[in-house]
Protein backbone atom coordinates (compact mmCIF):
# COMPACT_ATOMS: atom_id res chain seq x y z
CA UNK A 1 0.00 0.00 0.00
CA UNK A 2 3.01 2.31 0.85
CA UNK A 3 4.82 1.40 -2.28
CA UNK A 4 1.58 2.62 -4.06
CA UNK A 5 1.56 5.86 -2.57
CA UNK A 6 5.29 6.17 -2.81
CA UNK A 7 4.80 5.62 -6.31
CA UNK A 8 1.75 8.11 -7.26
CA UNK A 9 3.96 10.54 -5.19
CA UNK A 10 6.89 10.10 -7.56
CA UNK A 11 4.61 9.81 -10.81
CA UNK A 12 3.29 13.38 -9.03
CA UNK A 13 6.37 15.00 -8.57
CA UNK A 14 7.54 13.98 -11.97
CA UNK A 15 4.60 15.43 -13.62
CA UNK A 16 4.94 18.80 -12.22
CA UNK A 17 8.67 19.04 -12.77
CA UNK A 18 8.07 18.25 -16.32
CA UNK A 19 5.38 21.22 -16.03
CA UNK A 20 7.57 23.30 -14.66
CA UNK A 21 10.41 22.86 -17.32
CA UNK A 22 7.78 23.03 -20.00
CA UNK A 23 6.84 26.35 -18.69
CA UNK A 24 10.39 27.61 -18.27
CA UNK A 25 11.14 26.58 -22.09
CA UNK A 26 8.00 28.29 -22.71
CA UNK A 27 8.74 31.35 -21.19
CA UNK A 28 12.32 31.45 -22.98
CA UNK A 29 10.80 30.69 -26.38
CA UNK A 30 8.33 33.31 -25.90
CA UNK A 31 11.46 35.80 -24.60
CA UNK A 32 13.31 34.68 -27.68
CA UNK A 33 10.64 35.25 -29.75
CA UNK A 34 10.04 39.40 -27.92
CA UNK A 35 13.96 39.49 -28.51
CA UNK A 36 14.18 38.42 -31.81
CA UNK A 37 11.05 40.63 -33.05
CA UNK A 38 12.43 43.44 -31.40
CA UNK A 39 15.74 43.20 -33.07
CA UNK A 40 13.63 42.59 -36.01
CA UNK A 41 11.84 45.92 -35.27
CA UNK A 42 15.23 47.72 -35.15
CA UNK A 43 16.68 46.30 -38.27
CA UNK A 44 13.67 47.17 -40.22
CA UNK A 45 13.76 51.01 -38.78
CA UNK A 46 17.69 51.28 -39.92
CA UNK A 47 17.03 49.76 -43.45
CA UNK A 48 14.58 52.28 -43.82
CA UNK A 49 17.04 55.12 -42.54
CA UNK A 50 19.25 53.86 -44.69
CA UNK A 51 17.09 53.92 -47.90
CA UNK A 52 16.24 57.29 -47.19
CA UNK A 53 19.41 58.76 -47.00
CA UNK A 54 20.89 56.48 -50.26
CA UNK A 55 17.60 57.64 -52.16
CA UNK A 56 18.27 61.46 -51.19
CA UNK A 57 22.46 60.98 -52.33
CA UNK A 58 21.24 59.23 -55.67
CA UNK A 59 19.47 62.54 -56.35
CA UNK A 60 22.47 64.43 -55.49
CA UNK A 61 24.57 62.67 -57.25
CA UNK A 62 22.34 62.83 -60.16
CA UNK A 63 22.00 66.85 -60.07
CA UNK A 64 25.86 66.89 -59.62
CA UNK A 65 26.45 64.95 -62.96
CA UNK A 66 24.11 66.94 -64.88
CA UNK A 67 25.71 70.24 -63.69
CA UNK A 68 28.94 68.70 -64.92
CA UNK A 69 27.34 68.44 -68.63
CA UNK A 70 26.39 71.63 -68.57
CA UNK A 71 29.83 72.88 -67.07
CA UNK A 72 31.30 70.55 -69.84
CA UNK A 73 29.75 71.77 -72.63
CA UNK A 74 30.03 75.47 -71.56
CA UNK A 75 33.66 74.98 -71.14
CA UNK A 76 33.80 73.03 -75.02
CA UNK A 77 32.55 76.20 -76.60
CA UNK A 78 34.62 78.07 -75.35
CA UNK A 79 37.69 75.79 -76.31
CA UNK A 80 35.79 75.49 -80.07
CA UNK A 81 35.95 79.64 -79.62
CA UNK A 82 39.38 80.24 -79.37
CA UNK A 83 40.33 77.29 -81.96
CA UNK A 84 37.82 79.21 -84.33
CA UNK A 85 35.72 75.97 -84.68
CA UNK A 86 32.52 78.52 -83.52
CA UNK A 87 32.26 82.13 -83.80
CA UNK A 88 30.71 84.81 -80.80
CA UNK A 89 30.25 87.28 -79.34
CA UNK A 90 32.73 88.32 -75.90
CA UNK A 91 29.52 88.66 -73.96
CA UNK A 92 28.46 84.98 -75.02
CA UNK A 93 31.85 84.05 -74.37
CA UNK A 94 32.47 84.99 -70.98
CA UNK A 95 29.06 84.30 -70.22
CA UNK A 96 30.03 80.50 -71.12
CA UNK A 97 33.51 81.36 -69.32
CA UNK A 98 31.62 81.19 -66.02
CA UNK A 99 31.57 77.43 -65.84
CA UNK A 100 35.67 77.45 -65.50
CA UNK A 101 34.68 78.76 -61.51
CA UNK A 102 32.18 76.86 -61.27
CA UNK A 103 32.96 73.77 -58.44
CA UNK A 104 31.20 70.71 -58.51
CA UNK A 105 31.40 67.97 -55.38
CA UNK A 106 29.33 65.48 -53.93
CA UNK A 107 29.16 64.43 -49.98
CA UNK A 108 27.48 61.30 -49.03
CA UNK A 109 25.10 61.55 -45.99
CA UNK A 110 26.30 59.73 -43.80
CA UNK A 111 23.98 60.67 -40.61
CA UNK A 112 22.13 57.03 -40.34
CA UNK A 113 25.33 55.10 -41.04
CA UNK A 114 27.64 56.81 -38.71
CA UNK A 115 24.72 56.66 -35.84
CA UNK A 116 24.61 52.53 -36.52
CA UNK A 117 28.37 51.88 -36.53
CA UNK A 118 28.77 54.13 -33.41
CA UNK A 119 25.83 52.48 -31.55
CA UNK A 120 26.50 48.76 -32.84
CA UNK A 121 23.66 48.88 -34.21
CA UNK A 122 24.71 47.41 -37.57
CA UNK A 123 24.92 43.81 -35.95
CA UNK A 124 20.87 44.47 -36.52
CA UNK A 125 21.27 43.94 -39.96
CA UNK A 126 21.42 39.68 -40.58
CA UNK A 127 21.74 39.68 -44.36
CA UNK A 128 26.35 40.11 -44.27
CA UNK A 129 26.13 40.52 -47.57
CA UNK A 130 23.49 43.29 -47.19
CA UNK A 131 26.32 44.90 -44.39
CA UNK A 132 29.32 44.51 -46.26
CA UNK A 133 27.64 46.34 -49.34
CA UNK A 134 26.55 49.01 -46.96
CA UNK A 135 30.47 49.10 -45.52
CA UNK A 136 31.27 49.25 -49.12
CA UNK A 137 29.40 52.06 -50.15
CA UNK A 138 30.37 54.40 -47.51
CA UNK A 139 34.13 53.27 -47.77
CA UNK A 140 33.95 53.91 -51.33
CA UNK A 141 36.73 56.42 -52.65
CA UNK A 142 35.47 59.35 -55.40
CA UNK A 143 36.64 62.41 -53.47
CA UNK A 144 40.06 62.39 -54.82
CA UNK A 145 38.59 64.08 -57.81
CA UNK A 146 36.74 66.73 -56.14
CA UNK A 147 40.12 67.58 -54.43
CA UNK A 148 41.54 67.83 -57.66
CA UNK A 149 38.98 69.84 -58.66
CA UNK A 150 38.96 72.30 -55.70
CA UNK A 151 42.82 72.42 -55.53
CA UNK A 152 42.78 73.41 -59.45
CA UNK A 153 40.10 75.53 -59.62
CA UNK A 154 40.90 77.76 -56.62
CA UNK A 155 45.08 77.85 -56.92
CA UNK A 156 45.45 77.45 -60.49
CA UNK A 157 42.72 78.82 -62.55
CA UNK A 158 41.14 81.92 -60.06
CA UNK A 159 44.59 83.22 -59.48
CA UNK A 160 45.35 83.59 -62.68
CA UNK A 161 41.84 84.73 -63.98
CA UNK A 162 41.75 87.41 -61.37
CA UNK A 163 45.76 88.50 -63.37
CA UNK A 164 44.12 87.73 -66.70
CA UNK A 165 40.85 89.35 -67.19
CA UNK A 166 37.81 90.60 -65.02
CA UNK A 167 36.56 87.74 -63.49
CA UNK A 168 33.22 86.47 -64.62
CA UNK A 169 31.26 86.88 -61.60
CA UNK A 170 26.96 84.97 -61.21
CA UNK A 171 24.52 84.37 -58.57
CA UNK A 172 25.13 81.05 -57.47
CA UNK A 173 22.72 78.34 -58.68
CA UNK A 174 20.66 80.50 -60.82
CA UNK A 175 20.55 80.17 -64.45
CA UNK A 176 20.06 83.37 -66.92
CA UNK A 177 21.86 86.07 -64.40
CA UNK A 178 23.70 88.73 -65.18
CA UNK A 179 27.20 89.91 -62.75
CA UNK A 180 25.42 90.03 -59.22
CA UNK A 181 27.48 92.38 -58.03
CA UNK A 182 26.79 95.23 -60.49
CA UNK A 183 29.57 96.64 -60.98
CA UNK A 184 29.96 97.76 -65.25
CA UNK A 185 33.73 96.52 -65.33
CA UNK A 186 33.52 98.95 -68.88
CA UNK A 187 34.33 101.32 -66.82
CA UNK A 188 37.31 100.39 -65.45
CA UNK A 189 40.60 102.11 -66.38
CA UNK A 190 41.47 98.41 -67.69
CA UNK A 191 39.40 96.88 -70.60
CA UNK A 192 37.79 93.86 -70.50
CA UNK A 193 39.88 91.42 -72.66
CA UNK A 194 38.47 90.76 -75.93
CA UNK A 195 38.39 87.17 -77.62
CA UNK A 196 41.53 87.49 -79.24
CA UNK A 197 43.40 88.53 -76.21
CA UNK A 198 41.90 84.69 -74.74
CA UNK A 199 43.40 82.96 -77.77
CA UNK A 200 46.77 84.59 -77.51
CA UNK A 201 47.08 83.04 -74.36
CA UNK A 202 48.30 79.63 -74.29
CA UNK A 203 47.30 79.24 -70.96
CA UNK A 204 43.68 79.75 -71.34
CA UNK A 205 43.54 76.68 -73.52
CA UNK A 206 45.23 74.57 -71.20
CA UNK A 207 42.81 75.72 -68.48
CA UNK A 208 40.21 74.56 -69.52
CA UNK A 209 41.70 71.47 -71.41
CA UNK A 210 42.81 70.92 -67.67
CA UNK A 211 39.36 71.84 -66.54
CA UNK A 212 37.78 69.18 -68.58
CA UNK A 213 39.09 66.97 -67.75
CA UNK A 214 39.19 66.69 -64.17
CA UNK A 215 34.92 67.03 -64.84
CA UNK A 216 35.14 64.07 -67.05
CA UNK A 217 36.84 62.42 -63.50
CA UNK A 218 34.23 63.22 -61.41
CA UNK A 219 31.78 62.41 -64.00
CA UNK A 220 33.49 58.96 -64.43
CA UNK A 221 33.38 58.64 -60.57
CA UNK A 222 30.22 59.33 -59.78
CA UNK A 223 28.58 57.60 -62.36
CA UNK A 224 29.95 54.46 -60.51
CA UNK A 225 29.39 55.87 -57.52
CA UNK A 226 25.58 56.31 -58.89
CA UNK A 227 25.54 52.23 -59.91
CA UNK A 228 26.75 51.06 -56.55
CA UNK A 229 24.01 53.36 -55.29
CA UNK A 230 21.30 52.04 -57.06
CA UNK A 231 22.14 48.49 -56.22
CA UNK A 232 22.86 48.68 -53.16
CA UNK A 233 19.10 50.09 -52.41
CA UNK A 234 17.95 47.79 -54.34
CA UNK A 235 19.67 45.23 -51.76
CA UNK A 236 18.07 47.08 -48.99
CA UNK A 237 14.97 47.32 -50.39
CA UNK A 238 14.63 43.30 -50.49
CA UNK A 239 15.18 42.82 -46.66
CA UNK A 240 12.51 45.92 -45.91
CA UNK A 241 9.23 43.85 -45.00
CA UNK A 242 6.69 46.45 -43.83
Amino acid sequence: MEQNKTGKYFKYAIGEIILVVIGILIALQINNWNESRKETIQEQFILKRLSTDITSDISQVSSEIALIDKNSEELKFCIDVILRKKKSSINVFRDNLKSVLNLSSFNQNKTAFNNIISSGQIEYIKNQNLTDSITKYYNFRYQGWDTAMLDYTRNIIAPFMLNFDHTPQATPGLEGYDDFTKVDIKQSKIPPKTIEDYRDEIFVLNMLRQKLYNLEGQKTAYKMLKITMQQLIEQINAEIKY
